[in-house]
């Protein structure tokens, strides 16, 4: 598919390796945005994230670091064809190379986070999934030096992964005081939601589900995506 229609914004995704998905459409209609100002999109592909939280906050300025140049080139075009053109700007550059000059309140990320490489797999490909190309324990040490002291991360990650990560960020202070738990269909969690903070709050911990058993969606799914989604679904 080459492009995404959503109620506001649609994404051009024919350079990009990966296209659209549950993870990106749950994490940035998740992500609580209202109270923020500056926001950093870590990985951002085709930019999706970032043009959901501008659509969310009209304040918000964001920028968008991507490091796949196909990938940027559709950032670019999504960017400078949405109604937040003026607030929204992509870097493209890899992201544990890039110094910035100030910090943020909000930094959200849809990481790359499949330990293994899969050697069949198309380089591109590789590049946007596989954490070896973005070591979540360097991203998670410089997006402590970037964010705000009253600031928050975002992050989507596998379940299984989501305790060892929490106890590795204790050790750098980033303290977890959100845990949403996605359920693909009841019983099945596959990514959680982690959100993170210099200051320490006692964890939220919450369940999500996605779609019913009966694989329709659930009515939480539609009324958070609402503001989203093109079609009724």
């Amino acid at each position: 598919m080459s492009s995404f229609s959503f109620k506001e914004f649609t994404i051009h995704q024919t350079n990009s390796a990966l296209k659209v998905g549950t993870d990106a459409m749950l994490l940035g209609a998740l992500v609580e945005s209202d109270s923020h100002l500056k926001c950093f999109d870590i990985g951002a592909g085709t930019g999706v994230l970032s043009l959901m939280i501008a659509q969310k906050n009209p304040e918000i300025e964001i920028d968008a670091i991507e490091i796949d140049t196909l990938s940027f080139i559709d950032l670019e075009q999504n960017f400078k064809f949405s109604n937040w053109n003026n607030r929204l700007h992509g870097i493209c550059e890899d992201f544990l190379l890039f110094e910035s000059k100030k910090n943020y309140d909000l930094i959200v990320s849809n990481p790359p986070f499949y330990e293994t490489t899969f050697q069949n797999e198309k380089s591109q490909v590789a590049i946007a999934k596989h954490e070896a190309n973005l070591p979540l324990d360097q991203l998670f040490n410089k997006v402590h030096s970037m964010l705000t002291e009253n600031g928050k991360f975002w992050i989507i990650l596998p379940t299984e992964n989501k305790d060892k990560w929490k106890e590795f960020c204790l050790k750098l202070e980033l303290f977890c005081t959100k845990e949403i738990i996605l359920f693909a269909k009841p019983g099945k969690s596959k990514r959680t939601v982690l959100v993170f903070s210099k200051t320490y709050i006692q964890t939220e911990e919450v369940s999500f589900l996605i779609r019913n058993d009966d694989n329709t969606y659930s009515d939480a799914y539609r009324e958070l995506t609402i503001d989203f989604h093109n079609k009724q679904i």
